[in-house]
């Protein structure tokens, strides 16, 4: 069983910090503590034929805590917490390993329950320090440390990339770091950040300059990702009225018998209509790429923990979404991933309605298509209806 003293900590500090915000509007802790937060409901239902329905449910808390102590310093803390039960933790013995945070050489995560048909697990997303002086920040701790520009694949996002796939995940995974920030003018800024690992090799080290140039926003990155040497530019900015964004990452392991230089890019475009419809496409490359298409399928189907140097498997993918605001609470999208020299296709449809100020609810599926024993066949279905309370 995981370590919970933690956890202990933090309801005991969650409970003194709702107890002092409710209390008179005028003092220290209502000026300076900020609260917020969801609970969320997700339904699963899996099928490849309706002969047979798999059903899995989570309930899903996260609380975030701000505190700003002074007008340099902010201190926070957001605690996740999911109750999961249904098929996949009555079949799979391994089910906990794929919910666990696995890049984490820092334990935050607190086994609550595990039992044979229920599990919880409460793990600590994010704990930083952040202090912003003049023209400085510094942040050290449990952050999301955002180096991507595209909405879908990310080859600059060196330290936490993330699965598109994993929609219910909205935060975004983090990374036990250290980052600083120097502004050197209003559009230009140089950023450094070191990831901690308990062996040098599994950490990232990396320095990025940000400038802009002819109204685009570029930026240079050196690094040493995990025990690759890698080099790295993205841009963001438009043609004419169509948004146009990149990212390329070129990879050189410092022992060549661990794998080969590859060069992962990504390009995208993003338009929106007048008559609330938006699309976006992308591409991306990945020169070390395979043609398994087990693997594909097996490693999107499940969420698998991805980086930026292995966002998909094989060599060129494409993607694109169709988004439709239908009245202010009601909108739907499409979104489709081919990865093109495996003929598999990903298509991820969406509802979203608005019930009330903090009431949301949502009906997403998930269709895998894929080559197997040299037929096109539906490899995998999910239908997700979701309900969510924020506060």
């Amino acid at each position: 069983m995981r370590p919970k003293k933690h956890i202990v900590f933090c309801i005991l500090g969650f409970a003194l910090v709702i107890n002092l915000a409710a209390q008179d509007k005028q003092n220290w802790a209502s000026d300076h503590l900020n609260v917020s937060g969801y609970v969320k409901f997700l339904n699963t239902s899996s099928f490849i034929s309706l002969d047979s329905i798999a059903n899995d449910n989570l309930i899903h808390n996260r609380t975030n805590m701000r505190l700003y102590a002074n007008d340099d310093f902010t201190l926070g803390l957001e605690l996740r917490n999911r109750v999961f039960w249904g098929a996949s933790v009555r079949s799979f013995p391994n089910f906990v390993q794929s919910v666990e945070n696995p890049n984490q050489d820092i334990n935050l995560d607190a086994l609550l329950i595990h039992e044979p048909a229920i599990l919880m697990l409460s793990t600590i997303d994010r704990l930083y320090v952040d202090y912003h002086k003049e023209k400085w920040q510094l942040v050290i701790g449990r952050q999301r440390i955002n180096w991507g520009k595209n909405l879908v694949w990310n080859p600059n996002d060196l330290f936490n990339a993330y699965n598109f796939l994993d929609f219910d995940y909205e935060e975004r995974p983090g990374a036990d770091a250290l980052r600083a920030k120097y502004f050197t003018s209003g559009d230009s800024s140089f950023e450094f950040a070191i990831s901690y690992a308990k062996v040098w090799r599994e950490n990232t080290v990396a320095i990025k300059y940000n400038f802009n140039k002819h109204q685009y926003d570029f930026q240079l990155i050196a690094a040493k990702f995990l025990n690759d040497l890698t080099l790295g530019i993205g841009w963001e900015g438009v043609i004419k009225d169509v948004g146009f964004k990149g990212e390329l990452s070129y990879f050189m392991p410092n022992d060549r018998s661990e794998g080969n230089n590859a060069l992962v890019g990504s390009i995208s475009f993003d338009y929106y209509f007048a008559n609330d419809i938006s699309i976006n496409i992308s591409t991306l490359y990945n020169s070390d790429g395979v043609g398994n298409v087990d693997f594909f399928g097996g490693s999107l189907m499940n969420n698998a923990t991805i980086d930026a140097k292995n966002l998909m498997p094989n060599k060129w993918s494409l993607f694109g979404q169709f988004s439709k605001t239908f009245t202010p609470a009601i909108t739907g999208s499409m979104a489709s991933i081919y990865a093109v020299d495996l003929n598999s296709v990903f298509l991820t449809p969406q509802f979203t309605y608005n019930i009330s100020q903090n009431w949301d609810f949502d009906v997403t599926g998930q269709i895998f298509y894929g080559k197997q024993e040299d037929e096109f066949r539906n490899l995998g279905n999910s239908i997700f209806l979701r309900f969510r309370y924020s506060f």
